[in-house]
């Protein structure tokens, strides 16, 4: 899911009754809420059709969207979008991923994205390429290649994280800087960079039961890389598969690598308490959400592949305090309808959940999937972004934007439509103040 500039979301959706059947149809369907009551105005409109079905991530960057599902199947699929927010989207190009002979346990999922540092019009696409076995180190690649997108080619090595700089022209759609940036990873996901000092978090799955599946050895985690550390040459080693935090136990094994931030135990009794297994995406927490909760990682977890509700008692919604290291299930494992709770999108007052299918089987269950929308009721907040010049404002929860030009006043109201504004940077204006009134 991502956000449109006036509130509505994009999502991709598989139409079929298996979700993960590249033979049905994905697309990218948008949904509005024009007058903020947590329910889509209607049925959505397609802005694309034609895509794989199974789509597990969706990004976007100025006017382009990135979108790509599990495995060879799933291109990285580059669009552009039309005149409104409305107007169907084009496809670019695809960026490829091709994999050997012999099947590939953990292939590429899932999708990061960042403007790139110093250089207007371009951005940083992240995507992983997991470990080929579930507990064995990975000595074959795969290979990047491209249709309509010069420049995305190369070699990729398993357990990593890469990174690829897309430069658009408008006209045409650019690759180069193809970088790894971290190995040791067995199945790296929900690549999220923080807002305020460009660290780098994401999750990493941990291993299978070597004797019962269900029952893992090793905790899933949760690992950041520094700003400065991202592309400097450096590619940092999380350790998989010799060093891991097992599970339940807490042990450190091996003890190389980077360690995690967070390694999720069963809650409150590790060789007791609710499970929480298979992390998908993770978002920050809203700024608007309340104090003891606005400092911190959500993170969604899968569970068991088909089941939901009560069987699946591994699916929970967790946060991660960023502040005290603790983490704990703000939704619990055992409700009735959901089933993976895999996609999550934090805006300023809102964190919006994506449950893949609510009946939890993902190869036999159509027209199931469900978005909610959890938004904070203590907070409205006005946020700003400056980009090529252009100051973009947007704030949650309807009001009436305002200007002015000293905080004396006199404020002037500025009729718009949507909550989000955008205006050019005047140089030779020294100060200019905004508000919302309600």
């Amino acid at each position: 899911m991502v956000q449109l500039s006036d509130g509505s979301l994009l999502v991709a959706v598989s139409q079929g009754t298996s979700f993960w059947s590249s033979s049905f149809t994905g697309q990218l369907l948008r949904l509005t809420d024009t007058n903020h009551d947590g329910i889509a105005d209607d049925a959505g409109t397609v802005l694309y059709s034609g895509l794989p079905g199974g789509q597990t991530s969706l990004r976007m960057c100025g006017q382009l969207f990135f979108v790509t599902g599990q495995g060879g199947s799933h291109p990285i699929s580059v669009l552009r979008s039309g005149l409104t927010l409305a107007s169907p989207l084009t496809l670019v190009g695809t960026i490829i991923i091709n994999y050997p002979s012999g099947g590939w346990e953990h292939p590429h999922s899932g999708l990061g994205i960042r403007p790139t540092p110093g250089q207007p019009g371009s951005c940083d696409l992240l995507f992983q390429l997991g470990s080929d076995q579930n507990f064995a180190k990975t000595t074959r690649t795969a290979s990047l290649t491209n249709t309509q997108i010069p420049g995305a080619s190369g070699t990729l090595e398993g357990e990593s994280i890469y990174l690829l700089t897309i430069t658009d022209n408008l006209t045409n759609v650019v690759a180069s800087n193809l970088t790894r940036l971290a190995k040791g990873l067995r199945n790296a996901a929900g690549f999220i960079f923080h807002p305020v000092t460009g660290d780098l978090y994401f999750n990493d799955n941990g291993i299978d039961g070597l004797t019962d599946p269900n029952e893992p050895l090793s905790a899933d985690e949760i690992n950041f890389i520094a700003a400065g550390q991202i592309g400097n040459g450096t590619v940092p080693d999380f350790g998989f598969p010799t060093n891991y935090t097992e599970y339940r136990t807490g042990k450190v094994v091996g003890g190389g690598g980077v360690q995690p931030l967070f390694a999720f135990q069963p809650l409150p009794d590790p060789f007791t308490g609710s499970e929480s297994e298979g992390p998908n995406e993770i978002a920050f927490a809203p700024a608007g959400f309340p104090p003891s909760l606005n400092n911190g990682i959500f993170l969604g977890f899968h569970g068991k592949w088909a089941l939901a509700g009560i069987p699946n008692e591994e699916n929970p919604l967790v946060f991660a305090d960023l502040t005290t290291t603790n983490y704990f299930q703000f939704i619990g494992n055992d409700e009735t309808n959901i089933g993976h709770l895999d996609g999550l999108l934090s805006t300023d007052d809102s964190l919006f959940l994506a449950d893949l299918t609510s009946t939890g089987n993902t190869d036999s269950s159509a027209n199931s999937g469900v978005v909610y929308q959890i938004q904070s009721l203590v907070a409205r907040i006005l946020s700003f972004h400056i980009n090529n010049n252009t100051l973009q404002l947007s704030w949650s929860r309807g009001g009436v934007l305002q200007q002015c030009d000293s905080l004396a006043g006199p404020w002037n109201t500025i009729a718009v439509g949507t909550n989000a504004f955008s205006i050019t940077v005047d140089p030779a204006k020294t100060q200019s103040f905004y508000r919302i009134q309600y």
